[in-house]
Parts: structure tokens; sequence; C-alpha cells
């Protein structure tokens, strides 16, 4: 049975899920929150109280859809995971081993990362060390030349 034919419940969302969500969005699951300027940067929390408002805010009937895309994302993860066993290998037998697997793979990782951020009407943590479209992590943005 694939992910898009289970049926998803509409309650509240487990603190597994919740944990889960934060990290697949770049935020930590920190205990208590700091200040909002840590050693004269923005702290890494900002936006995070959006994140915690919208488990709350979302209607029930959405619930299922950001735990179905959750689900794929899970899915996607244990796919990298297994990838790492086969980052030397290109060729087993008659078989050739397709050498972009982890960068799509990745992507497919991000694309569920965005419909859960959608799903939730919040934004990956913009300080986050992760890779996102392009741009490095760590709230570096493109220049645009003039």
């Amino acid at each position: 049975m694939s992910v898009a034919e289970v049926p998803f419940g509409k309650e509240p969302f487990t603190e597994d899920e919740r944990n889960a969500v934060l990290r697949f969005l770049g935020y930590p699951d920190w205990a208590e929150l700091a200040q909002s300027i840590q050693l004269g940067f923005p702290a890494a929390s900002q936006p995070l109280f959006l994140v915690f408002d919208s488990f709350d805010r979302i209607r029930p009937e959405s619930r299922a859809r950001v735990r179905q895309d959750l689900c794929r994302a899970l899915e996607v993860e244990a796919q990298i995971a297994q990838s790492n066993t086969r980052v030397k290998t290109t060729k087993v037998g008659e078989v050739t081993i397709r050498q972009d697997e982890f960068e799509a793979l990745v992507k497919r990782l991000e694309f569920w990362t965005k419909r859960i951020a959608d799903s939730l009407g919040v934004v990956s943590n913009p300080y986050s060390q992760m890779d996102y479209a392009g741009l490095p992590g760590g709230i570096n943005a493109r220049v645009i030349p003039s």
C-alpha cells in the first residue's frame, strides 16, 4: 500500500510528528527559546514561534495532508541513508548505478520539505546550514549584479 492510499488522522500532531517537521524545516527542537539576538546575530529560533503556532492553527482536515507529506519526506530520508552503501559502486554486474542518485534524492527531500512548509504556512529556517534552492546555508542570499 502506498502512502497516498493510507488514511491519515486529523487529530492534533504528536510530539514525534512535531519533532520530525521541525527537523525537516531546519529548526532545532529546543525546550526553551532563546533571546532574539545572540552575540550580535539573530537567533536561529527567531521564526520558530511561527512553526509552533501553525501546529495548533492548522485545520484538522489539513493535518492529514501534512502527515502524508511528512511520511514521504521520511521515506526519501530513508532512501538517502540506504544510498550510503552505494557511494563507491558504479556498476554491479550488468546494472549501472545512477551517478546522481544522492543529488536526486536530496532534491526530492527538498520538494517534500517545501510541501510541508507550504501546508503549514511557514518557511524553512533561513539560518539552517542545509543547502536550499542552490543557496548555501546560513542566511546567505544571492547578489544581483547591477
